[in-house]
């Protein structure tokens, strides 16, 4: 255990504190975490921190909460590599999955006509702020495994006019989610996904820059989701193409039959 927890994002810092708790456990013959008192007093955070962390937890299935016996580890659900959660990062499940992850920017440029005007709607922007359409491109040690183009407001991009955001998005080497953090001082919280699948030609769609023999000719994964920051305001929206072939997903649901 590295010490006590001194960041500000104290919920997120505690889930990481408990994953490495978890990892230096020895499963096979005792699984149960300790109380929610002792776990504060170990972390140097309140109870409520540790309450909020250990119910993430079980959310993702990675702890299964028993009512007066325990909290246990869900040691099934260890052997998972990248968790199916649309608000994961794609750089973190390709790592997941046991590949080095490369971005690439494949076009920056200001959305128009319709499409400006359903994500206006969908962002709660005014009818004559600009929207801001970024397009990458995602590889797993050199090999593409998934394209993403997100939409965003001016106002959350921390500059004045498209142009200038234009100029920054094309000019920053970090996730979409950072940059309006430090730039646009909105931080993502939460997200809401509707799954599909995507053929390769609406992949190829998304830019001029991608090729067929790069694409290939499986069916993508498509994840397009509302991404919400604390305030519970839409932030930015998102399509996420992934090849299934290169990052797999897992998922552990939690099942209530009464």
């Amino acid at each position: 255990m590295s010490g006590t927890i001194r960041t500000s994002s104290l919920a997120s810092q505690t889930r990481e504190a408990l994953m490495r708790m978890i990892g230096g456990m020895d499963l096979p013959r005792d699984n149960k975490l300790p109380r929610e008192e002792e776990l504060a007093h170990i972390l140097g955070v309140s109870r409520t921190t540790v309450r909020q962390a250990l119910n993430d937890l079980a959310a993702d299935g990675i702890v299964l909460r028993r009512q007066g016996r325990g909290t246990f580890v869900n040691v099934a659900s260890l052997g998972i590599r990248a968790r199916f959660s649309p608000s994961t990062e794609l750089t973190d499940a390709i790592r997941a999955s046991g590949h080095e992850p490369e971005v690439r920017l494949l076009g920056v440029r200001e959305a128009t006509g319709a499409v400006a005007v359903r994500l206006r709607g969908v962002l709660g922007a005014p009818v004559d702020e600009s929207i801001l359409e970024v397009t990458k491109l995602f590889c797993a040690d050199g090999r593409m495994c998934a394209a993403c183009r997100d939409w965003l407001a001016l106002s959350s991009t921390g500059c004045e006019t498209a142009t200038d955001a234009l100029a920054a998005l094309k000019g920053y080497g970090g996730s979409l989610f950072r940059f309006v953090r430090e730039r646009g001082g909105r931080a993502i919280e939460w997200d809401k996904a509707e799954i599909d699948v995507a053929e390769p030609a609406e992949v190829l769609a998304l830019s001029d820059a991608l090729a067929p023999a790069d694409v290939g000719a499986r069916p993508y994964l498509l994840v397009r989701s509302v991404i919400y920051d604390g305030d519970d305001a839409p932030v930015v929206v998102a399509e996420e193409y992934v090849d299934t072939s290169v990052v797999t997903f897992d998922l552990i649901r939690r099942k209530q039959i009464s």
